[in-house]
């Protein structure tokens, strides 16, 4: 088997209820709304940053979207910060679950990109699994290196907040993205999409939801 070996940012996100969901479903629909809205990531990153094709690339494992750069440069953070931001919005207004989380450092994977490793993966994933409502993070390796390259994610609609619900990992600073754009004299217009989201999700769910509306709302 043949490897892919670099240093990148990783966006991993977590879809919630994906295997139930694969089991009740007999087609293919839900998947082909996860890939439609990672199509229009990459169109709105032509509109709004230097994007080439082939600057972000992902894989997919089960219930396990993943996106990676080429670099772990400044441009691949602005990126990688850009692309996960608009696919989880574009996700919450697909109906579709998923919460994630931008780490940085080694990356390795499978020419066939069926098997992955590496601690930027490890560390994004893990972040990912630890959060308790539908969001996104930094972690503390991403926020360190971002300011490493001199660029402030709290400029980028990151902030820090006791709101951010993590179930284990509690003590590490993160940084959460806030869903506003800019915007915050006016109501995330993604709340009644994650109250529909919420009334059709099954109990266990509906704590991730109400946390998820009371960070944004």
């Amino acid at each position: 088997m043949k490897w892919k070996k670099n240093d990148c940012w990783v966006a991993s996100f977590d879809i919630l209820g994906f295997k139930k969901l694969a089991k009740i479903k007999s087609d293919a629909s839900y998947a082909y709304r996860i890939l439609d809205d990672y199509e229009e990531t990459l169109s709105h990153l032509k509109t709004v940053t230097e994007y080439k094709n082939g600057d972000i690339d992902y894989c997919w494992l089960s219930d396990t979207f993943i996106m990676f750069t080429n670099d772990d440069s400044s441009y691949s953070y602005s990126l990688i910060e850009c692309s996960a931001k608009y696919f989880l919005q574009k996700c919450i207004y697909s109906g579709i679950p998923i919460r994630g989380a931008i780490s940085v450092g080694n990356f390795v994977r499978s020419e066939d990109n069926r098997a992955l490793m590496g601690d930027a993966f490890i560390d994004a994933f893990e972040y990912g699994e630890d959060q308790n409502w539908l969001g996104l993070l930094l972690t503390p390796k991403a926020i360190k290196k971002a300011r490493l390259l001199e660029l402030e994610p709290l400029r980028h609609d990151f902030i820090s907040s006791k709101k951010i619900p993590m179930r284990k990992k509690t003590d590490q600073v993160v940084l959460a993205y806030k869903f506003q754009n800019g915007e915050s004299t006016f109501s995330s217009p993604l709340i009644p999409h994650l109250i529909e989201m919420k009334k059709a999700s099954d109990d266990i769910y509906h704590e991730k939801y109400d946390n998820t509306i009371d960070f944004i709302g």
